[in-house]
């Protein structure tokens, strides 16, 4: 049945012919337009600028991460920019630490990190000590213990795990050791294999930062000072820089893919009669979608936005779909009257490829448009370059690749005139033979009862694949996904997963803590300090760090009063102590006893000596949780934490790991997926409602989209690939039509090649990134650049082993 919005198709068809009439009439006009538009928007490339933050661009912007995240950074930048570095020591053999040799050079790479490393910016050193404040004291427990067995001084201390008492100062060893091996009885440590050290660096500048992280990796990877010690060097930084390096390791492969599909063109654009083959015209096609990149860089760079690592799919993209139109653009014109004057046929040609070639940009368009609504910004980033280049690409071969066959075209009909024999490819007229008997005998295939019964028991075989795998896909958004898997960030990522699911940390940021003069307010917060030690897979009171509990006791030591009170700071509810009339005027002298609880206090000092609750005006505390690691596990984990700080809206609470914005990605992920899906397919019906004017057809080619996207991601998770920002930029489209005999002949013999051709050009667009992967996986050594990778140092939030203990009462 035909729909009223057939009437489009006829107008569209004599826009086309117009346009292609004037191509025809003035091609180098054309060509001279579109290469002056290029060369204004390659101007764009003046604000060119890069970010590959994934903490940031692969997170979406309502995500509560980000609010956790921004808040978090607020609350920890003192001294400008807060740039945060781990540092993972083993010993050489993996084995134990403790061991006399193994431990003086571990210890003696850490102090070297602390006391010596030092960058000069401006002619102005600096070292970790004039960076770090007021995070200096990060692993002063590490450093507490480490002393005491170079001191051999063991036998006067109880050094246990998770936390241990150290002069007077209870001390969490959890953040720092892993691979532990305690006591049973006594929990005493025998012995660990794993150290890792969190440096916060904080600077108003950022290069000083940067430098020191440079020297760092030196020292560990390249310096060779401590041979028994096995270092690796991890941060938001590196990250970006590795992402950086991938893309641009990358890019090079866009000029292989470019090669070979020339030659693939030569080779597809020979006819049985040479003076008909086009392997000139069809190299210079392929050149389009270059000049066809270049512009879109060019545009969208000149509007601010940033260039990203996943972009150089998009530019891989291009010239496969710039490879498309012109085998499409090449049957059409060889399908033409030869007869007509070079304007007149160009002008048919344009008409019966440009319906065809707006029929897929529209659809390429509509696909990638709906990435433009994504509150992700990696998916939007590419979402807006895959747009501008697909109408970009569209124009231009358009316009240009017609342009060019209007100027050699004189050549193939002064070869068609002479009068003598005319030279063909014999090869070329058997395998044309071949070729269009095959498809009349496939047309015939088709269309018979058997083959029907296979095809829908193929389909449903495929369908259940399909349903199984996107059953069983998972969410994977780890570092491993976007570098090298030899790439030093990669295999500290490996390593630090398996060895961190000891324990890791939570801060948790109280924005409004109250009046704690009033018991009700001061239970309230004591409630929530032990709702996040009881949360899922928490380690428990033990892994704990406030100020709370060790101030309470502050205040009791100087206080003469004989009444009881219930302390659960950390908090065992059968613990009695006496009674202590909460007050903020001694709460500088404590901070100042315990200086380590200063970076996770925010207080007015004057409003302290008049006992206002103004006094306190944020802190942190953090507790640990231990077993899950992996993002999609820890959502769970992450939601409880949000179902508690939601209990106490009073206290405007945040809990927070560097780990918060993956695990939201991971969630996130899933929803986008289907929603993108969903919106794509109703945006394409609505499509195909103005360029295919049929019902059958508009049904048959919805299902056939829905069909393809169904097991496009279906057979990505059983090829373990997995849902992530990558695999979601990859809608794909497919259009079907009705199946009698002879309009199978028909589309067969005219567009079964040019779709054939259009097909094997996109895999080998494609090919060379696969070729690069397997480069790089046989590489002997890769390198971190020393370089920054970006113009702005990426937001760095990591909350892990914020203080230590001090209270003497605990028991563990």
């Amino acid at each position: 049945m035909r729909l009223p919005t057939a009437k489009y198709e006829v107008h569209m068809r004599k826009f086309f012919y117009k346009v292609g009439f004037f191509i025809g009439t003035h091609p180098r006009k054309c060509i001279a337009a579109l290469l002056m538009v290029t060369a204004f928007s390659c101007l764009g490339f003046l604000r060119f600028h890069q970010i590959n933050n994934a903490r940031v661009t692969f997170t979406a912007h309502d995500s509560p991460s980000h609010r956790e995240g921004s808040m978090f950074f607020e609350f920890l930048r003192q001294n400008g920019t807060l740039h945060m570095i781990e540092v993972l020591l083993q010993a050489s053999d993996k084995g134990n630490l403790l061991r006399p040799a193994y431990r003086h050079q571990l210890l003696g790479i850490s102090k070297e990190i602390v006391e010596d490393l030092s960058v000069t910016t401006s002619g102005h050193v600096q070292t970790y000590g004039d960076m770090c404040e007021p995070y200096c004291e990060k692993n002063d427990a590490f450093f507490a213990l480490m002393d005491i067995f170079e001191s051999n001084s063991t036998d006067s201390f109880e050094l246990t795990y998770p936390s241990t008492e150290i002069l007077g100062h209870k001390m969490l060893l959890a953040n720092n050791l892993y691979g532990v091996k305690t006591d049973p009885d006594t929990h005493q440590i025998l012995s660990f294999s794993s150290v890792i050290l969190r440096f916060f660096l904080t600077n108003p500048t950022i290069k000083p930062m940067t430098d020191f992280e440079n020297e760092i990796v030196k020292l560990v990877y390249d310096s060779g000072k401590y041979r028994l010690i096995h270092g690796q060097v991890a941060s938001d930084n590196l990250v970006a820089k590795e992402v950086k390096r991938l893309g641009n390791e990358t890019a090079p492969w866009l000029s292989v893919a470019l090669a070979i599909l020339c030659a693939f063109l030569v080779v597809c654009s020979l006819r049985y009669r040479r003076s008909e083959s086009k392997p000139l015209e069809a190299c210079l096609g392929a050149l389009i979608p270059v000049l066809s990149g270049l512009t879109t860089v060019g545009m969208v760079s000149a509007t601010g936005l940033a260039f990203q690592s996943i972009i150089v799919s998009t530019l891989f993209l291009v010239i496969a779909i710039g490879i498309d139109d012109v085998f499409i653009i090449l049957a059409a014109w060889h399908r033409s009257d030869k007869n007509l004057e070079i304007p007149e046929r160009l002008a048919l040609t344009v008409q019966d490829a440009g319906c065809s070639m707006t029929v897929t940009t529209v659809t390429n368009l509509v696909s990638f448009g709906n990435g433009v609504l994504s509150t992700t910004p990696v998916l939007q980033t590419f979402a807006i370059y895959s747009s501008v280049a697909s109408v970009v690409c569209y124009i231009y071969q358009l316009v240009i690749f017609p342009a060019i066959i209007a100027i050699t075209a004189p050549k193939e009909y002064k070869e068609l005139g002479k009068m003598e024999e005319e030279k063909t490819f014999e090869f070329i007229g058997r395998l044309s033979e071949w070729s269009e008997k095959m498809w009349h005998q496939l047309a015939a295939i088709i269309g018979t009862y058997w083959m029907r019964i296979l095809t829908i028991s193929i389909l449903l075989g495929y369908w259940y694949l399909s349903v199984y795998g996107i059953f069983t896909m998972e969410t994977d958004l780890s570092i491993q996904k976007m570098a090298d898997q030899k790439s030093r960030i990669v295999k500290y990522k490996k390593v630090a997963d398996i060895i961190m699911k000891e324990m890791q940390s939570v801060a948790v940021l109280v924005k409004q803590p109250g009046d704690l003069r009033k018991p009700e307010n001061l239970e309230n917060l004591q409630n929530l300090i032990k709702d996040f030690e009881a949360a899922k897979y928490s380690y428990g009171k033990e892994s704990t760090i406030c100020w709370l509990q060790s101030y309470l006791d502050f205040l009791a030591f100087y206080e003469d009063s004989e009444e009881d009170f219930e302390i659960s700071g950390n908090f065992s509810d059968s613990q009695t102590h006496k009674a202590v009339n909460f007050t903020y005027t001694d709460l500088p002298n404590f901070l100042n006893s315990a200086s380590h609880f200063k970076p996770m206090i925010r207080y007015s000092e004057k409003d302290c000596e008049k006992n206002l609750p103004s006094c306190l005006q944020s802190f942190v505390f953090s507790t640990g949780f231990t077993t899950v690691v992996r993002y999609n596990e820890m959502y769970p984990v992450v939601s409880d934490w949000r179902r508690i700080a939601a209990k106490y809206p009073q206290l405007e609470v945040y809990p927070y790991t560097e780990r918060s914005n993956f695990v939201d990605q991971t969630v996130d992920m899933v929803d986008n997926i289907w929603n993108t899906v969903i919106s794509e397919v109703i945006c394409m019906g609505l499509t195909f409602l103005i360029f295919i004017p049929d019902v059958v057809s508009i049904f048959a080619a919805v299902f056939a989209l829905f069909s393809v996207n169904f097991g496009v991601f279906g057979f990505l998770s059983l090829w373990g690939v997995g849902m992530d920002p990558v695999s979601t930029a990859s809608l794909l489209m497919s259009i079907g039509f009705s199946t009698a005999r002879q309009k199978l002949e028909h589309v067969f013999t005219h567009i079964g090649w040019p779709t054939l051709q259009g097909g094997l050009s996109t895999m080998i667009a494609m090919s060379p990134i696969e070729v690069a992967g397997s480069c790089r996986t046989k590489s002997v050594k890769i390198t971190d650049s020393t370089t920054s990778s970006t113009h702005h140092l990426p937001t760095t939030i990591h909350v892990k082993d914020i203080g230590y203990h001090n209270n003497n009462d605990e028991k563990f």
